[in-house]
């Protein structure tokens, strides 16, 4: 007999990933299934999974600043992409961009070397 794939936690699982942004192929290699599956019981669920509406960003960080971002991708226990995603949308929606960019505050010029 055959383990079932799309239980109740996998759904709850499914549900999560998918308010996420993830793929169906990431969901898929989460629960154990194919991308298509995954697409035919989110349809039977109504349950929305990003195709073709949302765009590609490439950031590109200074090895440094990358791995503190993955480290703090880890701790929070999510991808380092969905760390950026859920970011990048804070700062859209809430428009703190003024804030997040605001150099002379937050990154005070070095002192003139002597």
């Amino acid at each position: 007999m055959t383990e079932r794939i799309f239980t109740q936690n996998n759904l709850l699982t499914i549900r999560r990933m998918a308010e996420e942004g993830r793929s169906a192929t990431e969901i898929a290699k989460a629960i154990g299934s194919t991308p298509a599956s995954v697409r035919v019981v989110c349809s039977h669920h109504k349950i929305k999974i990003g195709r073709g509406q949302e765009h590609a960003i490439v950031v590109r960080m200074n090895g440094t600043l990358s791995a503190e971002f993955r480290r703090k991708a880890e701790e929070l226990q999510i991808p380092a992409s969905v760390l950026a995603h859920r970011l990048l949308n804070a700062i859209v929606i809430s428009n703190i961009y003024e804030a997040v960019l605001d150099e002379d505050k937050s990154h005070p010029a070095p002192a003139s070397a002597a």
